[in-house]
């Protein structure tokens, strides 16, 4: 009897959905509030390696054509450090009416720029602006509003080689959407 009743949810949710076809052409931006995290980037005039994390606010913006997606990824962190990524990559989504899983994933430039402080509160050296690459992935949940916004919650885990070191980071962001 439990899997015909979550059968038949399951084919609830998708049928009071819209419908699973791919468009075309889309554009998401994204205003963003979160936590990013990044390991082993190298604070300017030593050669040891720190973790840059904290709190942050931005934008994103995302261009799709069929699944390809063009994406920019900009966070402030409170920390005075400006991150940004610029990547080709891919999205899918499944659209169960209310909620939209999806999953991504993208290749491209990392930049960084920190004040000194960001590393330590004795630095006096900032992190002028520095080009790296960078691998991400993740997924998250989109709740539509109406046909042009929406809001939502989602994780990005990538590595990344920037100041002549390699390392991880993370991004777990919500935010609030218009759909285009």
């Amino acid at each position: 009897m439990k899997p015909k009743f979550a059968a038949a949810f399951v084919v609830a949710l998708v049928a009071a959905g819209t419908s699973a076809r791919a468009d075309f052409f889309a554009l998401d931006i994204d205003g963003q509030a979160g936590y990013l995290r990044l390991d082993r980037i190298e604070h300017p005039g030593t050669f040891e390696a720190t973790t840059l994390s904290g709190p942050s606010a931005g934008v994103r913006g995302k261009i799709e054509i069929l699944f390809l997606s063009l994406i920019f990824d900009y966070q402030h962190m409170f920390s005075n450090a400006d991150y940004l990524h610029a990547g080709l990559g891919a999205d899918f989504k499944l659209p169960l009416g209310v909620v939209e899983p999806y999953a991504r994933a993208s290749a491209g430039i990392m930049m960084l720029a920190a004040k000194g402080k960001a590393f330590s509160p004795e630095a006096t050296e900032d992190l002028k602006s520095t080009v790296g690459f960078q691998l991400r992935a993740g997924g998250g949940l989109d709740i539509p509003l109406g046909d042009w916004f929406a809001i939502g919650a989602g994780v990005d885990i990538g590595y990344h080689y920037i100041t002549g070191k390699s390392g991880w980071d993370l991004s777990a962001v919500g935010y609030l959407g218009l759909r285009i």
